[in-house]
């Protein structure tokens, strides 16, 4: 290159034909090592699971339904020790790996947020 811009080129080529390229961003939030139950449902269906990597916006989920990237979901957390239940009135499916998939908070009340923050905050 003569005009003195950078190029980034990938270490592994990829095919022209990729529709599952994973994309990765950046997280606003700190992820913490933490296990709790969940309960998630839409309209369709039930599931149960562990909920891992907890943060104010998002995690990632083992459950007993699956599940599709785009779905909305709503949540139930049991956060561990004397914590209350945090209900999440919707998140969206990011990705999923069979029953494995990741979650981000669209919306929440105050009050649910506020526990969740405690809660989180506490584990720093």
């Amino acid at each position: 290159m003569t005009d003195g811009s950078k190029q980034v080129t990938s270490l592994t080529p990829m095919p022209a034909s990729a529709p599952d390229v994973t994309r990765f961003h950046v997280r606003s939030f700190r992820r913490f090592p933490v296990q709790c139950s969940v309960c998630y449902s839409n309209d369709e269906f039930q599931g149960t699971g562990i909920a891992w990597n907890l943060s104010l916006n998002g995690w990632r989920v083992d459950g007993t339904h699956p599940v599709e990237p785009g779905m909305v979901v709503t949540l139930c957390v049991f956060l561990p020790g004397q914590h209350p239940t945090v209900f999440v009135d919707r998140a969206t499916v990011r990705w999923s790996r069979g029953q494995e998939f990741g979650i981000a908070v669209s919306s929440i009340k105050a009050d649910e947020h506020a526990r969740l923050e405690q809660f989180v905050t506490a584990l720093v």
